[in-house]
């Protein structure tokens, strides 16, 4: 005979607490395979149990390293899914932070969700208002589109009265960020490019290059550093009057330090200038990706440079992603444009009030 109805509920609070248990001990202890079949069996039994959901999605993927980086690139089925069990944790319980930054990092890196991303963060920051991560966020990805006004705008926010102080690896990171912002900005700002406008001239650069392979800045550095050191070094020697003693040793390495500074600065802007075209083809890829339509001609997708850039700076989900986009090969339409959230402004209380 079955229990009535009526017993069936305290059974289930009680199965489910005991699994958590089940799940835990498999997780301390590093068996990611049962603590994936007990989370799928936990969520069998409550669809909306955010411990259950957030086993499933970190053992539903591969390994993490220290840095927080994957052991091995999650494949597009498994970010995919990722990313759907981050968005339903969230949709449960707003405050989980580690799903938030889960989700983000599975959509922008390895699915290329550029549009759910941005507004992913400004849905964070509803709950989460004086926290800077998310406006760093959605400005990296700004910069990342090619829209640096509006990442340079974004950032002014963190400067709103009442956000949280940014820890000095984050002050790093925006100061490397508007450092990006101030070189590309100026290269762009006559002649921004748009990768859904065939008949831009950015393609033919693009084109022009399509068969090559990227600079390398530290390689353009030392091919004009070297000869340098080696002619101040020959001059050095030819005034060994002014040169020598401590006056004269200080001098000749303020004279190699300044030179070496010097070829810094035009080694970045001649590799910027010679890597344009590789800017505007990774544009144009994260255009693809967040649109699902194509954009990129099939001459340059079936060249060296398409083929250097997507294997070298793409994981595997996103590269799966765009192949598929590029089977489907729906034209992306000439009026298409990133679609911007409606920024949030809150009215935060600074503590020193």
């Amino acid at each position: 005979m079955s229990p009535p109805i009526e017993a069936a509920v305290p059974l289930l609070e009680e199965g489910i607490p005991a699994m958590l248990d089940d799940l835990e001990e498999y997780l301390k202890g590093g068996n990611r395979a049962a603590a994936l079949m007990k989370a799928t069996e936990i969520v069998e039994e409550d669809p909306n149990c955010v411990e259950g959901l957030w086993a499933l999605l970190n053992c539903g993927l591969p390994a993490l390293r220290r840095d927080g980086s994957y052991r091995v690139d999650p494949t597009l089925p498994e970010a995919a899914k990722g990313w759907a069990l981050a968005k339903k944790i969230v949709s449960i319980d707003p405050t989980h932070r580690g799903a938030w930054i889960r989700g983000a990092i599975l959509a922008t890196q390895h699915l290329g969700l550029a549009e759910d991303v941005l507004q992913w963060w400004e849905d964070y920051r509803t709950h989460h208002p004086t926290e800077t991560t998310p406006i760093v966020e959605q400005a990296a990805l700004l910069i990342r589109m090619g829209h640096y006004a509006e990442a340079s705008q974004r950032m002014e926010a963190l400067l709103n009265p009442g956000m949280d102080e940014m820890e000095r690896s984050q002050l790093f990171r925006v100061e490397r960020m508007n450092r990006t912002i101030q070189r590309y900005y100026e290269m762009e700002k006559l002649d921004i490019f748009e990768p859904q406008n065939p008949n831009h001239s950015a393609w033919k650069d693009i084109d022009g290059m399509r068969n090559l392979k990227p600079a390398s800045e530290r390689f353009t550095f030392f091919m004009l550093a070297g000869p340098l050191v080696i002619w101040e070094a020959i001059g050095l020697q030819m005034f060994p009057s002014i040169f020598s003693g401590c006056f004269g040793m200080g001098l000749a390495f303020m004279i190699v330090y300044a030179s070496i500074l010097w070829v810094k600065k035009i080694s970045i802007s001649m590799t910027d200038k010679r890597n344009r075209p590789v800017l505007d083809l990774w544009r144009a890829i994260e255009v693809e990706a967040t649109s699902g339509k194509v954009c990129v001609p099939e001459k340059i997708r079936e060249a060296r440079l398409y083929r250097t850039v997507m294997t070298k700076d793409y994981p595997v989900a996103f590269r799966e992603r765009i192949e598929k986009i590029v089977y489907n090969n729906e034209p992306l339409n000439k009026r298409w444009e990133l679609k911007m959230p409606v920024w949030s402004e809150f009215e935060l209380l600074d503590e020193e009030e």
